[in-house]
């Protein structure tokens, strides 16, 4: 069964992108959104950790890298207090500009219920990740010819005929 989704701004949001019927759009990301998704924010606009309400941690995640990093070490209750309460959803969406990404960031919860603690950063951690990759621009192409055949070591190159 397909898991689609709905969202403003006309995407559809599919989790099983090979599943895709016809006729349904899947989203495009663009140069312009790419780039504010993966850039850092102000220290203001990071996201601060709290292990509860009045107690932070004085860690801040200022980009979605950055985050991957915070949560590796950050204290487990920080994340039990901040996921409850959809924190990391709403800075994703509202900060960093990416629905997709807070959109799998909920269905952890409503796919696991009960996940909690080094589980719960875990599965954080890895779907932050995935996203990374899926949206990371490409390297940038090199402008060196490769080298045929000069492995000799004479520094002659040899020509294929």
């Amino acid at each position: 069964m397909v898991d689609v989704s709905s969202i403003r701004g006309g995407f559809t949001l599919v989790s099983n992108p090979s599943a895709i019927k016809p006729g349904v759009k899947k989203p495009v990301l663009n140069k312009d959104l790419v780039s504010k998704i993966l850039r850092n924010v102000t220290e203001q606009e990071g996201f601060h950790f709290y292990l509860a309400i009045g107690e932070p941690t004085g860690e801040t995640a200022v980009s979605l890298a950055g985050f991957v990093e915070k949560m590796k070490a950050v204290d487990a209750r920080s994340v039990n207090f901040h996921y409850p309460r959809k924190d990391f959803e709403k800075w994703i969406l509202e900060v960093i500009g990416d629905r997709e990404l807070a959109l799998r960031l909920a269905r952890i919860g409503r796919t696991r219920v009960t996940i909690k603690g080094e589980a719960l950063r875990n599965e954080i951690i890895r779907v932050v990740k995935v996203r990374l990759n899926e949206i990371k621009p490409p390297p940038p192409a090199t402008s060196k010819p490769p080298v045929v055949g000069g492995a000799s070591g004479t520094g002659r190159t040899s020509t294929l005929f």
